[in-house]
């Protein structure tokens, strides 16, 4: 950040009483500009073993496979995002209220929080391609083409969700990926 977004003039880091860390002060107003997270909302479609992939239109990664999803806006709620987002991409109306928490990953490296949520049809319903989601695929865990996936770091999830969809016994996946790799706890649902 260079410049505040009230004023217009130049920003500096500086220590904020009671704060862990530095933070964008303006050098003339004094208004402190807090960076957050941004947060990501997707959607597992299930039907059967079955899940919806999309081939993505836009950066990043291109071409490549991925779930239905983006940027949550402010006035909405995790759920009304996933589903705002998977309307979007797809032109599949699932209501907030159908969409079931997932997980909840925190991508440190990249500052975001990744909330992923799935649903259940009883059949494929149409699509129609869009920019940002110019191919679609119906794929059990046995057709997705891994080598493909947009992002490969989510591959230990993807498994354990179509583990899920075989057993018919879900759970909510909770954890982080740092410059390490990733760590994960399993929270079942009864």
């Amino acid at each position: 950040m260079n410049f505040c977004s009230d004023c217009g003039s130049k920003v500096s880091l500086q220590a904020i009483v009671g704060d862990n860390r530095q933070r964008f002060v303006c050098d003339d107003c004094g208004k402190t500009h807090y960076q957050n997270p941004n947060v990501l909302v997707a959607t597992y479609v299930c039907v059967g073993e079955s899940i919806l992939w999309i081939k993505r239109g836009t950066a990043p990664a291109v071409g490549k496979w991925a779930m239905p999803g983006g940027y949550m806006e402010n006035d909405e709620t995790p759920e009304a995002g996933a589903s705002r987002e998977l309307r979007e991409e797809t032109g599949i109306d699932v209501p907030a209220d159908k969409m079931m928490l997932v997980s909840v990953s925190s991508i440190l490296h990249m500052a975001q929080t990744h909330l992923v949520f799935r649903c259940h049809l009883e059949h494929r319903p149409d699509t129609a391609p869009t920019e940002e989601a110019i191919e679609f695929g119906w794929f059990d865990e046995e057709g997705l083409p891994w080598e493909d996936l947009a992002f490969a770091s989510i591959e230990p999830h993807v498994r354990q969700v179509y583990g899920w969809l075989k057993e018919g016994n879900y759970g909510i996946r909770v954890g982080f990926i740092d410059e390490h790799g990733s760590q994960y706890r399993n929270f079942p649902l009864k």
